[in-house]
């Protein structure tokens, strides 16, 4: 009687790859100092997040209007 070999091993490890671009960001967060005043210097700061929610509404309304600019250029009709 032979013995078979498993054709693959069952047992995977997987590793994520790291790109360092979160490790960077935690380093310049605390390096800043971004926490509120008589906050822990815990978790995201909440003025980091608003002005990033500011950035992309932002970022939306000019790409709207550039969508819509060139919708009009092109049909000769205002949306």
């Amino acid at each position: 009687m032979a013995t078979r070999a498993p054709l693959r091993d069952t047992r995977h490890s997987h590793v994520e790859p790291t790109h360092g671009l979160l490790e960077k960001a935690e380093e310049w967060a605390e390096a800043t100092g971004l926490a509120p005043e008589g906050e822990p210097e815990e978790g995201v700061p909440w003025h980091a997040v608003l002005l990033i929610v500011a950035a992309l509404a932002l970022l939306i309304i000019v790409e709207i209007t550039i969508v819509l600019g060139i919708a009009r250029l092109v049909t000769g009709h205002a949306y």
